[in-house]
């Protein structure tokens, strides 16, 4: 499968990544919104790594 995600897309996706991550633990949020933004950065994540 061909790579869709080029490198500055790439950077953006792990830091939205990381501020997804860091929102979801030390924001006060209700536990839904703190799984949204666990699952929002698992798939920034995902696609920063793979490249899809």
């Amino acid at each position: 499968m061909k790579q869709n995600v080029g490198g500055i897309d790439r950077q953006i996706r792990i830091v939205l990544g990381a501020v997804l991550v860091l929102a979801g633990l030390f924001a006060p949020l209700d536990p839904v919104w703190r799984i949204v933004f666990f699952v929002g950065a698992a798939i920034a994540f995902i696609t920063a790594i793979t490249g899809l």
